[in-house]
């Protein structure tokens, strides 16, 4: 078979023909092969037929992809691609792309049709090439025809998150805001009564009593509650799995302070130009899981009694309201008249996961020092030891139950217990050789129980060295033995229309005096013996944040001879907690 010879023609007319056919993007072919005696199987004059290397294959296609966003260049672009590419693979496959691009491109609607038809007119496709391509072409019109009618599909909005942690959105509950992964949560209430205490009954002395006054006169005030005002900020995390917390309160009376030992709850001064205390009880973290437990670090309320107070209904009152002719931080409450004080102390306590409304807590307190707070019965002589040496923590446990007994009925239990050591330090006003030490021990449990509108709650505590009021206050004797203490307080309400609630409670402390607190021994038998009182109160919820409550308090205190005062006082005023 005859082999055709191909010799490369450097200078060639078809070269301008064929840069001129791509609107000029390819200047000129690179080179032009002439192919002599190509076309004997199809029966022609031989020729000279351009032919294209890859470089020039390359560049057409280039040019094609280019033109297709130029209708006046779409046809020649097209036409272009097929004269090259059609001696690389054959005519047939060659129109098949030619179509295809045809038709992505944004060309007139007859532009394709008007290809075929030069393609045929030149020989270049047979008729029955032809037949094929314009069958396809047509088929693939309707079928773009029928989708251009169907109404467009509805899509649904999707919503992206932004995965960038500087936002800010409010929180579910409460005044807050998350920004980023960590809530900024406040809390606080804003607390004042009214408080009118009428003089005193009774003349004896009672050392460390809490239920006297005035015996002369009535005295005023508008003060804090039990409660004083406050401000809380919580901020709270999850990192690493574990939840992290933070807790700052601010807590103020109101009134005028008189900073003595106990700042400001030592009486206060009601003068001109006072000006009232910052109270900075609360400052802890959190860190822990519902799996694991919580770990408590820093001040807060301690464990023994904390459900005492929490309970005490007077919380959203005043209760007692001891010195209230210069009002200190706050009222009594039942302080010292059926629990002794759980007080906000540094610690590291760890609490239990919650066991089916079971849990438990333990911690570790800076230990507080064995206080004579009765004072000098003779100008002299104190009534109770002070033991200001420490070398343990004390500490303190907490177990309680919360759960529903019956589908209207609320269980709340708890018990708790306390130990801390003292030891005796040169220069401390008791009667034992300086390192001697003196332990305190105490325990106490209650319950509550909320059965519909009924509200009941019952408590007790005893103790050996713990004291009266407050912690460890009066709980030794001169000569450095414990003294024994204990109490109780029952109270009942009733809620009327989720909005009125009235009730009642009683509660006495009592402190047990050692021999030597009698005559003729070393005391004259006017420490206080007990503190009890009767109170009786109305609350009316007015807005989820206030409320307003009314009291009347009788106060009975007695020395270890039996002898006693008493005073009795109103409250009027309102709470409103956020």
């Amino acid at each position: 078979m005859h082999k055709p010879e191909c010799n490369i023609i450097q200078d060639s007319p078809r070269k301008l023909r064929y840069g001129d056919s791509i609107g000029g993007l390819l200047s000129e072919a690179a080179a032009v092969r002439s192919l002599d005696n190509l076309s004997q199987e199809r029966s022609i004059d031989p020729c000279d037929i351009t032919r294209s290397d890859t470089y020039n294959v390359d560049y057409a296609c280039d040019a094609a992809h280019a033109a297709k966003d130029d209708r006046t260049k779409t046809r020649e672009a097209l036409s272009l691609f097929f004269r090259v590419w059609s001696n690389k693979i054959g005519a047939l496959p060659v129109g098949v792309i030619v179509l295809s691009l045809a038709c992505v491109c944004p060309s007139y609607a007859d532009t394709t049709d008007q290809l075929l038809e030069q393609l045929r007119a030149k020989g270049i496709l047979t008729r029955a090439e032809y037949k094929k391509l314009a069958s396809r072409h047509a088929a693939e019109v309707e079928q773009r025809a029928a989708q251009a009618a169907k109404p467009p599909a509805k899509t649904e909005k999707v919503v992206v998150i932004n995965p960038d942690d500087r936002y800010l959105t409010r929180l579910d509950k409460g005044i807050g805001a998350r920004i980023g992964q960590v809530d900024v949560g406040l809390s606080g209430e804003l607390v004042f009564f009214g408080a009118e205490q009428f003089k005193q009954h009774g003349t004896g002395v009672v050392a460390g009593g809490l239920g006297g006054g005035s015996a002369v006169n009535n005295s005023m005030a508008i003060r804090s509650g039990l409660l004083p005002s406050a401000l809380a900020l919580n901020l709270s995390t999850n990192q690493m799995g574990y939840d992290i917390g933070v807790t700052f309160g601010l807590f103020t009376g109101g009134n005028n302070v008189h900073v003595g030992l106990l700042n400001g709850n030592s009486g206060g001064a009601a003068v001109a130009l006072g000006t009232p205390g910052v109270d900075v009880r609360q400052v802890f973290g959190t860190i822990g899981t519902p799996t694991l437990g919580t770990l408590k670090i820093g001040r807060d309320i301690g464990l023994f009694g904390q459900d005492a107070i929490l309970n005490d209904f007077t919380i959203f009152g005043a209760g007692t309201i001891a010195g209230n002719a210069s009002p200190s931080n706050t009222s009594l409450g039942r302080i010292g008249f059926g629990y002794v004080y759980a007080d906000w102390i540094p610690q590291v306590t760890y609490t239990t996961p919650d066991f089916y409304g079971l849990t438990a807590s333990i911690g570790a307190f800076t230990p507080y020092q064995e206080y004579d707070n009765a004072g000098y019965f003779n100008s002299v002589t104190p009534y109770s030891g002070t033991l200001t040496a420490h070398d343990q923590p004390g500490i303190q446990g907490h177990l309680k139950y919360v759960g529903n007994i019956a589908p209207d009925i609320k269980l709340t239990a708890w018990t708790d217990g306390l130990t801390q050591q003292h030891r005796a330090e040169e220069g401390d006003a008791v009667f034992l050789t300086p390192g001697t030490n003196v332990r305190a021990l105490a325990v106490d449990g209650g319950a509550r129980l909320d059965w519909g509108p009924v509200t009941l709650v019952g408590y007790g505590y005893y103790g050996v060295g713990l004291g009266t009021t407050a912690l460890y206050f009066d709980g030794a004797s001169i000569d450095g033995e414990k003294r024994k203490s204990s109490g109780f307080y029952a109270q009942g309400s009733y809620t009327f229309f989720e909005r009125l609630t009235i009730g009642g409670s009683y509660g006495v402390s009592y402190l047990k005096g050692n021999a030597i607190d009698y005559s003729p021994y070393y005391g004259d038998a006017t420490l206080v013996a007990s503190n009890a009182s009767t109170i009786a109160f109305a609350r009316y919820k007015f807005t989820d944040w206030v409320s307003f409550q009314g009291e009347w308090i009788h106060s009975l205190s007695r020395n270890l001879a039996g002898d006693g005062v008493s005073t009795d006082a109103v409250v009027l005023g309102t709470t409103f907690f956020f």
